[in-house]
């Protein structure tokens, strides 16, 4: 990522250990370097933390492949890079963010539209995934918030609805390939939302 910040590099490294990451190949302090007027760097996990139960590192992500779900990979998830950015712009609301997927100039553009990557498709076509269940912090071992948070504007096909036995208007409740989760025994907003599981039909029932 590209930051335009007041901040040095010093700073930008105490923010992400404030968070709970850390700056990638910076063992010599040279993970940051000067891209222009803007400083380039990419995030880690940190790993001089120890790993908390299923959960792994904190941030930890894992895999975008659907063949290996679950498997956690060195890389800083969707919510990684979310607190870190928000703990920038603490510190400096006016600072710019620029990535492989957006360009967020100042703190009230990024929470204006943050939000909306979290269901940017991560995987394949054919198995797809969103960025923000690409990771274990709903496990939340680490106290992770693991909502997108921010003002979220998704396009929700009409399908998708259709095909819901409830027809829920709740983007979360649908997975990247359109397909709701009314099948998951687990899922505890379909529980919070006053629906039963009816063990017959494998489904959440009203």
């Amino acid at each position: 990522m590209k930051v335009w910040t007041t901040l040095t590099p010093e700073q930008i490294r105490e923010v992400a250990t404030s968070v709970g990451v850390k700056i990638h190949s910076d063992w010599a302090g040279s993970g940051i370097r000067k891209d222009g007027r803007a400083w380039n760097f990419r995030l880690a996990l940190d790993s001089t933390q120890p790993k908390r139960g299923n959960a792994g590192y904190k941030y930890q992500r894992t895999s975008q492949n659907s063949f290996y779900q679950g498997r956690k990979v060195a890389a800083v998830c969707w919510h990684g890079h979310r607190d870190f950015m928000r703990a920038v712009f603490r510190l400096d609301p006016n600072a710019r963010f620029k990535t492989a997927i957006a360009d967020w100039k100042g703190s009230e553009d990024f929470e204006d539209r943050f939000a909306q990557t979290a269901y940017n498709n991560v995987g394949s076509m054919m198995y797809p995934m969103f960025a923000k269940d690409c990771c274990t912090c709903s496990h939340d071992e680490w106290g992770v918030d693991s909502s997108p948070g921010g003002t979220t504007s998704v396009t929700m096909q009409t399908g998708m609805i259709r095909g819901c036995d409830h027809y829920i208007f709740m983007p979360t409740h649908y997975r990247a390939d359109g397909t709701c989760k009314c099948d998951e025994k687990d899922n505890a907003d379909m529980k919070e939302w006053g629906y039963e599981w009816d063990n017959e039909r494998g489904r959440w029932a009203a």
